[in-house]
C-alpha cells in the first residue's frame, strides 16, 4: 500500500461493519493507530536515508557495518559522507581508490599521487590533502592513519606526511597613469583563472606605487568581453 488514510481505509470496509454503529466506531479507532504507524514505516528505511538520519542512527550505524575509521567526534557532514562510502572502501581495501575516498570523507577533493605521477620511487606514493573547508581544519596524523589503514601494502607513503594544498587569491593594486591591460590567447578552462574584480577581500593585496606598471594577467580562454 503506497498511502493509507482513515477515510481510505473505513472506504474499503464492508457494509455489515458499516451499518453497525459500534462496529464501526471500533473500526475508525483502529485506523487511526494505523495511520499513525503508517507514517513511522519510514523510519525503517535506513541505508536510503543516510543524509536524513540523526547524528545517533549514524553512530549505531558504524558499529554496526564496522567502519572502524569512523571518527565520533566529527561533524555531522563528515559522519554521513563515512557511512554512505564505508561501503566502497570496505570493497577496495588496499587500493589507491580506498584511500582517496576515506580521505575525501574528510577532507573532499583531497588526492592521492602515485610515484609515477610526480616521478617518486616505484611503488611510493603521496596525498594531498584540500584545506579549503575552513570548518574542518587539517590533522597530518589523522590522515596518516586512514592512509595505513586503506594503502596496498606493498606501497610506502612519502617521508610519512601529507602535503597540504590551499586556493587563496591575490588583490594587485597600482597606480599608474599609463596602465596596459592585456590577456593572452590560450586554450585554458575558465574555472582556472579569476580576474581581479572576483579577487577582491579574498585574500592579500600588493601595492605599488610605480608610474610604468604594466600588468598582465596568467592565460585564460574566456573571451576579452566576458572578462570585464
Amino acid at each position: 500500500m503506497s498511502d493509507f488514510s482513515v477515510e481510505l481505509f473505513m472506504k474499503h470496509l464492508p457494509e455489515p461493519i458499516l451499518e453497525d454503529e459500534h462496529l464501526r466506531q471500533l473500526a475508525e479507532v483502529a485506523a487511526t493507530c494505523l495511520e499513525k504507524c503508517f507514517k513511522d514505516t519510514k523510519n525503517a528505511a535506513i541505508y536510503c536515508r543516510i543524509d536524513e538520519l540523526p547524528e545517533g542512527v549514524l553512530d549505531i550505524l558504524a558499529a554496526d557495518l564496522k567502519v572502524d575509521w569512523y571518527d565520533y567526534g566529527a561533524g555531522l557532514e563528515e559522519k554521513r559522507r563515512t557511512i554512505r562510502d564505508s561501503w566502497y572502501v570496505h570493497k577496495r581495501k588496499g587500493s589507491v581508490a580506498a584511500v582517496e575516498r576515506a580521505l575525501s570523507d574528510v577532507w573532499p577533493d583531497s588526492i592521492v599521487e602515485e610515484w609515477f605521477d610526480y616521478g617518486g620511487d616505484p611503488y611510493h606514493f603521496r596525498i594531498v590533502l584540500e584545506a579549503a573547508d575552513d570548518e574542518n581544519p587539517i590533522y597530518p596524523e589523522k590522515a596518516v592513519e586512514r592512509v595505513r589503514m586503506f594503502k596496498p601494502a606493498r606501497s610506502a607513503m612519502d617521508e610519512d606526511q601529507a602535503i597540504i594544498k590551499t586556493t587563496f587569491g591575490f588583490l594587485i593594486g597600482t597606480h599608474s597613469e599609463n596602465l596596459k591591460y592585456h590577456v593572452d590567447v590560450c586554450g585554458t578552462l575558465p574555472g582556472r583563472k579569476e580576474m581581479w574584480r572576483d579577487w577582491q577581500d579574498k585574500g592579500p593585496s600588493v601595492d605599488t606605487s610605480s608610474f610604468s606598471s604594466t600588468y598582465s594577467p596568467r592565460p585564460c580562454g574566456t573571451s576579452l568581453n566576458s572578462l570585464m
